[in-house]
């Protein structure tokens, strides 16, 4: 090779490296290229056109996991895994954490029992309602703190527990044993009382009531949609068949492939007291379980794997909340007691004391059939830590103004029912059309009173490289009223993720001391590695970074080519 054509291959290098390094140091967002999901409209009529399917009955045989570490009120931070058999019997473990990142163990509960579907729910659309009953359960605690108050909390509530003294940690104790009762499963729960048998349920307040409620889901994968086309105009000529399962406007056939959907599990929603739980049959949904082995989902195959023995531990990750101006919108149709199905939509202004809302009721769990519409505005201050909830932070919200929107004549016939004055103009509801309920102080047919004032909790996350926003935890059963709610939740809504441009320049900063982005908000990352930015900035910046990397890469090329003359 002569001295051009090293010159010339050396020239290349010198470019190649020159591109490479100055694309590296330019921030790779993660919002506006990667996200396709940019107008809000279009991320609600996704959750309400999405193809998924209620199965009736439900065939809900095999092993389910939680996919994220799950809030309860309390709080309580934990995680679930249920293994459903052909014999109609189960299997559950219960992982109670220390720490909303479920990092901490501190015991699990294991129970094994029999579960029986019975008939479908006469108040949750596409739910159905079952039986169980435990028939053993231990408890294997994980530190000393754990073992001294499981110690106390049995000795005192369960005379019957087959514990002497203090507990080792990684051991198993008897929290229950009861002989059977295959023909009363009616006894969920309670001791017949027998020699031998124990029940140390109550001592401890735990329960497995969500099992009365299941609904199973079949959600259509993405990356499969034409594939799956395919195959369902295929089986579209048999609609009347018992073998199809409905969607309300669309149908997925038992005989489709099963890689072109997942399956998700929703079992009914704890109460958000402590104290009523033990009473307490769900009329919602908590959470939704996922397959064990569902594709990339790295926490379900974590939980899978372990056991009692050897507890699932979540990575730990630094969350903050930022700045929470722009809208945010509902990422699956939400589950509420008694029955109803909601999509909120909450947008912040950016003089941050303003918002509204509007929160879309639905009668059914795929949020096709709709009900009424709650139009809402109002104020809000706060943004301290929560003395309650490790990283989130407490905030107020008052509604100030309120419409209501009927959609269906079953709504009208209701609302016109009520003859009184507390909600808008009597006697005058129809279908499409609107009513200002301000001036009437709320709207007593729904329970909503004005002025309210509700003190909340808020939280963000980066999911999926999606900025998601978790809104407390509306308690249940709770009165209406005007006055200032003392009662803060301890618990989360299902997320709202960002789906507008505000602040969506977010961008990962691999490098060390990533906090040098001038005016941005640094979130570590899950790993602890990285750093995600939060900026509002514009392509000024990154143009101006470009420019101050460009005489060093021009400088080393000049001198490169100095030495070679």
């Amino acid at each position: 090779m002569d001295r051009v054509q090293q010159w010339t291959v050396l020239k290349l290098a010198i470019i190649y490296i020159a591109l490479t390094v100055v694309g590296a140091s330019i921030p790779h967002f993660v919002y506006r290229e990667d996200w396709r999901e940019q107008s809000c409209a279009r991320v609600l009529h996704k959750v309400r056109h999405q193809l998924v399917s209620t199965p009736m009955p439900p065939d809900i045989r095999g092993h389910w996991v939680s996919y994220r570490c799950e809030i309860r009120s309390g709080p309580e931070y934990v995680i679930r895994q249920f293994h459903f058999k052909s014999n109609n019997t189960f299997e559950s473990v219960v992982y109670r954490y220390q720490d909303p990142d479920c990092h901490h163990p501190m015991y699990a509960i294991e129970s094994r029992g029999i579960h029986r579907l019975a008939q479908a729910s006469w108040t949750v659309r596409g739910g159905t309602e079952a039986e169980y009953e435990v028939t053993s359960s231990y408890i294997v605690p994980y530190t000393v703190n754990a073992t001294v108050d499981l110690a106390k909390r049995l000795a005192a509530g369960c005379p019957d527990a087959r514990v002497s003294g203090s507990l080792t940690p990684y051991s198993r104790y008897v929290i229950y044993s009861l002989t059977p009762h295959l023909d009363h499963l009616s006894l969920q729960g309670q001791s017949s009382n027998p020699d031998g048998d124990v029940d140390c349920f109550q001592a401890l307040n735990f329960t497995l009531h969500e099992l009365q409620l299941v609904m199973l889901e079949l959600r259509r994968h993405h990356h499969d949609h034409h594939s799956y086309q395919h195959h369902h105009s295929q089986h579209h000529h048999h609609k009347s068949s018992p073998d199809n399962v409905m969607t309300g406007s669309e149908e997925i056939p038992y005989d489709a492939p099963t890689n072109a959907f997942t399956r998700e599990l929703l079992l009914g929603a704890v109460h958000s007291k402590p104290e009523e739980r033990q009473s307490h049959r769900p009329s919602s949904f908590q959470t939704a379980l996922k397959e064990g082995n569902t594709p990339g989902c790295g926490v379900c195959s974590r939980v899978l794997s372990s056991d009692p023995m050897s507890p699932p531990r979540l990575t730990t990750h630094t969350g903050t909340l930022l700045s929470l101006e722009g809208e945010w919108v509902s990422t699956r149709c939400e589950s509420r007691q008694y029955g109803m199905f909601l999509t909120r939509g909450l947008h912040f202004l950016p003089d941050g004391a303003s918002w509204h809302g509007q929160y879309d009721y639905y009668h059914d769990a795929l949020c096709h059939h709709s009900s009424f519409s709650l139009i809402a505005q109002g104020s809000y201050t706060g943004g301290t830590d929560s003395l309650l909830v490790q990283g989130a932070k407490d905030y107020s919200f008052q509604v100030t103004r309120l419409k209501v929107l009927p959609h269906d004549q079953a709504t009208v016939d209701s609302m016109n029912h009520y003859s009184g004055n507390g909600c808008g103009k009597a006697h005058a509801w129809s279908v499409g059309q609107e009513q200002d309920v301000t001036s009437t102080g709320g709207c007593v047919t729904l329970g909503i009173r004005l002025p309210n004032m509700e003190r909340d909790i808020m939280k963000m996350e980066i999911v999926h490289r999606k900025l998601h926003l978790f809104v407390g935890q509306r308690l249940l059963d709770r009165k209406p009223g005007i006055a200032y709610q003392k009662e803060r939740p301890t618990a989360f809504q299902e997320p709202l993720v960002k789906c507008d441009q505000v602040n969506l320049d977010m961008s990962i900063n691999t490098a060390p001391g990533g906090h040098g982005w001038a005016g941005g908000v640094a979130l570590p990352l899950s790993s602890g590695a990285d750093l995600f930015d939060i900026r509002s900035s514009g392509s000024q910046e990154r143009l101006g970074l470009v420019c101050q990397l460009l005489p060093v890469v021009f400088t080393f090329i000049l001198r490169a080519t100095l030495l070679l003359h």
